[in-house]
């Protein structure tokens, strides 16, 4: 079987001779080397779509990704300390993407930013879209700890693909 493995990758333009000349380049492919995202390396993964630049929703918007940096930096530091409250930046990424680890050649296109202007009454909850990988936060928020309660109830009230 690992002959007929071998010998069809080479068919295509001798790539098992490619791999094994160049076997280090090809271990992410290869082999499973998931390592838990970091703060930086989470936030990196993602394109903001601003509104226009000086308008009042630019505002509301830099003020959000302002609290949405905050979160970021709870979750790194393990806060809040109850385990039935923390969010994980995995936990996340599978809400926003549909994937818990970020694939061996990454994203294409990034995983994107995007706001909503909230109803006058009622609360509604960031949202995701997996099929444009996009998670829509609120332009309005009080502070880091309200959009922090906001995701975590957001995501462990949705459905996730499965997982238990």
């Amino acid at each position: 079987m690992i002959n007929q493995f071998t010998k069809g990758l080479n068919a295509y333009g001798q790539f098992w001779d490619m791999v094994r000349t160049h076997w280090v380049e090809f271990l992410p492919i290869f082999t499973n080397m998931h390592e838990p995202l970091s703060r930086s390396t989470f936030r990196d993964l993602f394109q903001i779509h601003w509104s226009k630049s000086g308008t009042k929703k630019r505002e509301a918007e830099e003020e959000t990704i302002h609290y949405w940096e905050l979160v970021l930096k709870m979750i790194e530091d393990k806060k809040p300390k109850a385990p039935q409250n923390d969010l994980h930046f995995e936990e996340i990424l599978a809400f926003i993407t549909g994937a818990g680890e970020v694939p061996p050649l990454g994203f294409s296109p990034k995983p994107s930013i995007h706001f909503y202007q909230p109803e006058q009454r009622g609360c509604r909850l960031p949202f995701a879209n997996t099929c444009m990988m996009g998670l829509f936060l609120p332009r309005v928020v009080k502070d880091e700890v309200e959009l922090y309660r906001m995701l975590l109830r957001a995501i462990r009230d949705s459905a996730v693909f499965g997982r238990t």
